[in-house]
């Protein structure tokens, strides 16, 4: 059975899974807990890795290193960037983009990329496991989204379907490692001019999907 890594930004966005673990270990790297064990008899290990890009791929990159999963997934919550993604909507990311990167560098300077591409097993599963969920591109950058023009700016650049903090550089780091990974993201927000005011009520909600929709995943992901 595959071990899977699974990398989130905060410890609500991972609290329902730690709830479900039989931790076998807790070590620390960069003064952050990773915890070993099982979750439904599936081998893993979690990390919650801090929010924004430098985080995450430093993290993914020490789940890598010392502990070799077969697979990375990445979930949490993110703002959703087109009207036909709502609250709640569970986004399962086909490719991962930059949208706080210019283009022209993303295609001149290796090892960049314009998207990552995530493992289209993976994606499979994940749509026939939830049949409700949106697939598509998500777009990641170091800011939170909370106004209209902004949020219409990143649409029309990336055609994502939402955005959030953390999954390209997930993405990213897998790919350079030659890992697979997933990522997956409810929706807590709209991204819009009400974000700042619904994220607190929303977020938890979110979260707690989004782990469920892992939690049944799982099994499937590790054979």
């Amino acid at each position: 059975m595959k071990t899977i890594g699974i990398i989130a930004a905060m410890e609500s966005e991972m609290l329902a899974m730690t709830e479900q673990m039989k931790i076998t270990s807790v070590q620390t790297f960069a003064g952050l807990p990773y915890y070993a064990g099982t979750i439904r008899d599936v081998p893993v290990v979690l990390c919650v890795c801090g929010v924004g890009k430098v985080n995450a791929a430093m993290h993914t990159q020490i789940l890598i290193d010392r502990f070799s999963p077969d697979l990375i997934v990445q979930n949490g919550v993110a703002g959703s960037l087109c009207a036909d993604v709502g609250y709640f909507d569970l986004v399962v990311g086909r490719e991962l983009v930059y949208h706080d990167m210019q283009s022209w560098v993303l295609r001149q300077f290796e090892p960049l990329a314009e998207s990552y591409a995530a493992n289209e097993k993976m994606v499979k599963i994940a749509s026939e496991t939830i049949p409700d969920c949106k697939i598509g591109r998500i777009a990641t950058g170091d800011q939170f989204i909370s106004d209209p023009d902004d949020r219409m700016r990143i649409a029309e650049k990336t055609g994502a379907l939402c955005t959030e903090m953390e999954g390209c550089a997930v993405a990213h780091t897998a790919t350079l490692n030659g890992v697979p990974f997933l990522v997956l993201r409810a929706i807590s927000d709209m991204a819009d001019g009400s974000a700042t005011e619904d994220f607190p009520t929303f977020t938890r909600k979110a979260a707690d999907r989004a782990v469920a929709i892992l939690l049944e995943l799982l099994p499937k992901l590790a054979v």
